[in-house]
């Protein structure tokens, strides 16, 4: 399953396109990223600020300082798996003798 469009839209200069060269805008040079590109982290920590495609919302987020986003990121998935975690274990809780047996 692919998940670029055919078509893409620059964020900045709405230049319209399907093929994009050294990863920029052919219309106005704006760095743009999608997942196929693989940046590492490095490259994008030198980079620092850019416009990367979000797939599932098909369309261009800018990403101010790759630092920040990357913390926040992280916060946001901490979060996210201590509270399927604390789901978790209030589903697996034993249940009472008298639920799991009825009453007498």
């Amino acid at each position: 399953m692919k998940f670029r469009p055919r078509r893409y839209q620059c964020p900045r200069c709405r230049w319209d396109f399907a093929f994009r060269k050294k990863r920029c805008c052919p219309g106005c040079g704006t760095l743009l990223l999608i997942v196929s590109d693989v940046p590492t982290d490095a490259e994008l920590t030198e980079i620092k600020s850019f416009w990367m495609w979000d797939p599932v919302k098909e369309k261009w987020d800018y990403i101010r300082d790759w630092e920040e986003h990357k913390r926040e990121a992280m916060r946001k998935f901490e979060q996210r798996w201590r509270t399927a975690l604390v789901e978790a274990k209030q589903k697996l809780r034993p249940l009472t003798r008298s639920g799991a047996f009825g009453t007498f």
